[in-house]
């Protein structure tokens, strides 16, 4: 933001407002929408269902914390029920422990490029931001991480599947993050895209940090990926003990969560078929857009996630308006310094996923060409 007015924060200077998600670039609907890591297959029917039941009590406050969907939760990681804390979506849990872990005398370290809500919290709380780039494979560097650690770093991140790149950390860099970031500090695990990772033999992060860490300690995760509820809004945090969760509570709003969107969670959560179509779908996607970026002479990053990216080496922002105006959307890493010729793409349905290279393909040969000369 630039052109501060006199009653806003200084913090504000440098964040870019809030992503649009909504609005396409033009106003012809995109033939494929592959900008922000949804799924492309909708939600359990079971889901779907269940938010037709609940809407019928919708004039009702929310009741409780998430009832039985945090017992199904604290279950399936193997801790009491008080370790579990909902949000609308997992992006807030990541804000939330910058609030309760940093003010302007502290420092966190961080991924990048990964996830941008790190860098933003970070500097919403007026901390010290201390990003680490990640490892040529697209993984965290965990070594670099913690060689980051300051004796002011409060709050350390890790992402895996990273944001951005869909690097996965093995179960041995997962247990030295563990014993590695110091018992002072808060170490948060992004895991917004563990059924992926899970399902390709990647390390559960909650039961590493239970056997591993000592200190405080959050795992996030979300119902917006794999489970296909995006537009519910729903994620949670697994914790190291209740004391996190109470201290979250001291910063968040009441009634944050929707009783619809628990609902449809529940319910998710249950349909174990349907998850294993969308993760098994989502496999071959990343299988078909790597080898076509191979193709267009591109060298994807590994990923364990639902997108795929590559350096293209070349402005990648010309290229998303041209893949815009051909109907599709994609995007780059929106870092602020940096990876300004990065390419990431979500994975779409096969025939979302032909669109999206035919049109990366043609906006590569209008770019490349003298702006005169360029296709319209």
């Amino acid at each position: 933001m630039t052109g501060l007015p006199a009653w806003a924060s200084p913090r504000l200077a440098g964040l870019a407002p809030p992503l649009r998600a909504g609005s396409p670039p033009s106003a012809t609907p995109p033939r494929a929408r592959l900008h922000l890591n949804e799924s492309p297959w909708g939600p359990s029917p079971r889901a779907i269902a269940a938010a037709g039941a609940a809407a019928s009590s919708a004039n009702r406050y929310p009741p409780g914390e998430g009832g039985r969907l945090v017992a199904a939760l604290a279950e399936r990681a193997g801790v009491a029920p008080d370790r579990i804390l909902l949000a609308a979506g997992s992006d807030l849990i990541l804000h939330y422990a910058c609030m309760i872990a940093l003010d302007p005398g502290r420092s966190c370290v961080y991924p990048r490029p990964s996830f941008p809500r790190y860098r933003l919290s970070t500097a919403i709380a007026g901390a010290r931001p201390l990003p680490v780039e990640v490892g040529p494979d697209g993984a965290n560097d965990v070594p670099a991480l913690l060689a980051a650690i300051a004796p002011d770093t409060a709050l350390v991140f890790a992402c895996t599947p990273n944001g951005n790149t869909g690097g996965m950390l093995g179960e041995a860099a997962l247990i030295a993050l563990a014993r590695g970031v110091p018992d002072t500090a808060l170490l948060c695990i992004d895991e917004a895209y563990a059924e992926f990772s899970r399902a390709a033999g990647g390390p559960d992060a909650v039961a590493v940090l239970k056997a591993h860490r000592r200190g405080p300690w959050i795992v996030s995760r979300t119902f917006s990926k794999a489970y296909a509820l995006a537009g519910a809004r729903l994620g949670y945090g697994i914790c190291s003990g209740p004391d996190v969760v109470e201290a979250i509570g001291s910063v968040r709003p009441i009634f944050e969560v929707s009783a619809i969107s628990v609902a449809m969670a529940e319910a998710a959560l249950e349909d174990e078929a349907h998850l294993a179509a969308i993760i098994d779908s989502t496999r071959e996607g990343c299988a078909r857009l790597t080898l076509g970026l191979r193709e267009l002479g591109f060298d994807a990053w590994p990923s364990f996630a639902n997108f795929v990216a590559a350096d293209i080496g070349r402005p990648v922002d010309p290229v998303l308006a041209a893949m815009a105006e051909r109907g599709v959307l994609a995007r780059g890493f929106r870092e602020p310094e940096g990876y300004d010729t990065a390419l990431r793409i979500s994975v779409g349905t096969a025939e979302e996923n032909r669109i999206a290279l035919d049109a990366l393909a043609a906006a590569l040969a209008a770019n490349a060409r003298r702006p005169e000369e360029r296709l319209p």
